[in-house]
């Protein structure tokens, strides 16, 4: 069924709507979500909630692309609970990830000229995504949008770890220089 199709089985209020979604993109939020939390009964209680967050989302919302819609509220659940989980631990895949960007999001002090917020951010980081190339670009969404280890990347991309480390490297230190331009203190 086409995404369209499904989104006005949602208007329409059909519970066919979440059978619909959940066939056509369950694969890709479980992928998503197992990326971030390994825990299968974490995994499954997180996919329903994905349905219920979508469920409740439509309407109002429209998606243009139903599929990143179902992935942002799919990684979105799955950190929710990932910060829920780990209060009081730190290890992962994920939180490695997290570290390796905490210059580039860290809050700017005090006396910055420029506050961070974070449709200002998201604007930057599409902006700079966009000038990256193909390869560069699915490596740094992949490990950080999707929390993939630097060996699943590799695995998947059919490359070295040390291509994908040095790749993030750049792409990381090219961010931070992106941020200094637009006048964002690190």
């Amino acid at each position: 069924m086409e995404d369209q199709q499904i989104i006005s089985l949602f208007n329409s209020r059909s519970d066919s709507a979440i059978v619909e979604i959940a066939a056509k993109y369950s694969r890709l939020c479980r992928s998503i979500v197992h990326n971030i939390l390994p825990d299968d009964r974490d995994l499954e209680e997180v996919l329903n909630d994905i349905w219920l967050k979508i469920w409740n989302a439509i309407p109002p919302d429209a998606p243009l692309s139903l599929k990143a819609y179902a992935s942002r509220i799919a990684r979105n659940a799955a950190l929710d609970r990932y910060e829920y989980n780990s209060a009081e631990k730190r290890s992962s895949a994920l939180t490695d990830a997290f570290e390796e960007l905490e210059f580039c999001l860290s809050s700017p002090g005090p006396d910055s000229d420029r506050q961070l917020d974070s449709s200002a951010f998201r604007e930057l980081l599409n902006r700079f995504l966009r000038a990256q190339t193909e390869d560069n670009r699915r490596i740094f969404v992949r490990r950080y949008f999707y929390g993939q280890s630097v060996n699943e990347i590799a695995e998947s991309m059919k490359v070295s770890e040390s291509k994908v480390k040095s790749s993030l490297f750049r792409t990381r230190n090219a961010l931070a220089a992106a941020m200094e331009k637009e006048g964002i203190a690190l």
